[in-house]
């Protein structure tokens, strides 16, 4: 006989609720978070060991605006970006700059495999409020026909323009997409190899905040993710390479000029009501295997201490597919039993973070009737405990 069942009942302690979260991981895997990629800007100054205010690569932005490190500042739990007109044009070689927006950028270029997510306000003007992910150029060694062609990576997972007049959809949507540009040989123009994905919000990206996220699977595959619902997975293209986003990248939170859209006016650049971009946090989570200690630690509780399970009994034989949140390391204590007495208690780890695996338990008999689990922090207090019926 099979009988499948899901929760019934619950009861938990007060804690700090923050909803957002990754999706569930793989069976025997659990989503911990990443803390040099991660940020809730609670602060009043920039995380240097963590961020520059200014593009990591040199690059002084895309013409009229420049991206001005003074732009950048972090207050009232926000990272902001301000944009405005320059009194003067400013120049950088044959560049010259009329008006500013700013550029924060990872110090360090090891963001790998993961899930990527940030919940920002963009400003209502024509300049961009964006969340991406690239890397700089190396060579290309996949075919020895050249010794001089070089790629890079390039993963937009959020790409708005509040006050945009050309395109809708970056007014109200989560748009991203996904670059590889490489250099033939011989040349100096890269060429782009993309493909993208958008999806409508509920609200206009200038109204409210919104959470924009993708989980970097691995260097064929990217799913992302609107307010913390899937939206679309986009295989990256294999034109050139056969693994085409295989190197690791930075994080940017960039605001600028395009040259598909007109640029914003001196007025909208001056008004403090809409020239502003707000990031309220920036978290990256790392995949590892569910019984592998970490050493990780990030001041924010991101996790709500949870479980959830599913059960599947066959005859005497109990299937358990079970997750778990927690922001330290806990135990989670799983007892089976018929009304009357416990079939079969055991004791298991839990790592912090977010995980998902399955057990197997044998019973001495085929009535069990309840699974308990109970979330326990290794000082011994009962972060939550739930029954589920079989």
């Amino acid at each position: 006989m099979t009988r499948i069942t899901s929760i019934i009942l619950f009861f938990c302690i007060s804690f700090v609720t923050i909803s957002a979260k990754p999706p569930k991981p793989p069976k025997g895997y659990r989503w911990v978070i990443n803390a040099q990629f991660s940020d809730e800007f609670d602060g009043n100054e920039l995380d240097q060991s963590k961020w520059m205010n200014e593009f990591n690569g040199g690059w002084k932005g895309r013409q009229p605006a420049w991206f001005n490190p003074e732009a950048v500042s972090v207050s009232d739990g926000n990272l902001k970006i301000k944009s405005g007109a320059l009194s003067k044009t400013k120049k950088f070689g044959k560049a010259e700059y009329t008006m500013y927006g700013g550029a924060v950028s990872s110090i360090t270029k090891e963001a790998h495999f993961g899930y990527y997510e940030c919940k920002a306000k963009a400003s209502k003007i024509a300049m961009s409020t964006t969340f991406w992910m690239s890397n700089d150029k190396v060579p290309f060694t996949e075919n020895d026909d050249c010794e001089t062609d070089s790629y890079s990576q390039e993963l937009d997972i959020q790409e708005a323009v509040g006050g945009s007049t050309t395109f809708e959809k970056f007014r109200n949507g989560m748009n991203s997409n996904t670059h590889y540009r490489y250099v033939k040989c011989g040349e100096k123009k890269e060429t782009f190899i993309s493909k993208g994905s958008d999806v409508k919000l509920k609200s206009n990206v200038y109204d409210a905040y919104h959470i924009y996220a993708a989980w970097w699977k691995d260097a064929h595959e990217v799913t992302f993710y609107a307010n913390d619902e899937e939206s679309e997975t986009v295989q990256f293209r294999t034109d050139i390479s056969k693994k085409p986003f295989d190197r690791p990248m930075q994080i940017n939170m960039v605001t600028e000029t395009y040259n598909w859209q007109p640029a914003p006016s001196v007025a909208d650049l001056e008004n403090p009501e809409i020239n502003t971009a707000y990031y309220d946090w920036v978290r990256s989570y790392s995949l590892v295997p569910i019984n592998k200690k970490t050493k990780c630690s990030y001041a924010a509780q991101v996790f709500e201490a949870n479980v959830e399970a599913k059960t599947q009994l066959q005859d005497a034989t109990l299937k358990l597919d079970y997750t778990y949140e927690a922001n330290e390391d806990c135990k989670l204590y799983i007892s089976v039993n018929n009304g009357d007495a416990t079939l079969k208690s055991i004791k298991l780890k839990a790592y912090k973070g977010l995980g998902n695996d399955e057990l197997e338990l044998k019973l001495k008999s085929s009535s069990a009737k309840q699974v308990a689990i109970k979330l326990v922090s290794n000082s011994g207090k009962v972060l939550i405990e739930k029954d589920f019926n079989i």
